[in-house]
């Protein structure tokens, strides 16, 4: 899962979903003040059902075993490895394709997306993106480009495109 609402998203884990909505499920602070997510999200329904995650770089830090456990242990997996948790509005996750997270795992994003989708807006290309993969058109040929740094596509713009990503890698 990503959150659509950050341009440069890490790819979390949902580890439960509580049988709260998001104005249910509160929020401590560092300083102790109380307040709930759907206060941390107005742009969301207050009854938006909540949904925990854990991002990948925090378990794979505190419970480097996570991969082996499976979908209903990782609640209290999470809690017994002191990996931090955050609860989000439903929808304000996606789902990443499963090759694209295995991409985006072992490349951990090579590529700055957001800058780089910026720069293509800036230069009159078609963009959609979807979760980690940007795709882009102009001149109508369609391109892939994922975080990586892969361009899929061909024609006659795909090496200049090449070149561009190129600029964004890290």
């Amino acid at each position: 899962m990503i959150d659509t609402d950050d341009e440069s998203p890490d790819l979390a884990v949902v580890v439960e979903r509580p049988d709260e909505t998001i104005a249910d499920r509160p929020v401590t602070t560092e300083d102790g003040d109380t307040r709930t997510v759907a206060d941390d999200n107005p742009e969301y329904d207050s009854e938006m059902p909540a949904v925990v995650v854990a991002f990948v770089t925090g378990l794979d830090t505190g419970w480097p075993d996570w991969t082996d456990a499976a979908p209903d242990e990782l609640a209290d997996g999470v809690r017994d490895h002191d990996v931090k948790r955050y609860t989000f509005p439903e929808t304000r996750l996606t789902t990443v394709p499963t090759e694209d997270a295995d991409a985006f795992r072992e490349a951990q994003t090579t590529v700055d997306m957001a800058a780089l989708q910026t720069h293509l807006e800036d230069a009159d290309w078609t963009i959609e993106r979807e979760g980690l993969l940007l795709t882009v058109e102009k001149f109508d040929e369609q391109y892939h480009i994922h975080p990586t740094g892969d361009v899929d596509g061909d024609g006659q713009v795909r090496q200049p495109l090449t070149n561009i990503v190129e600029n964004y890698t890290t």
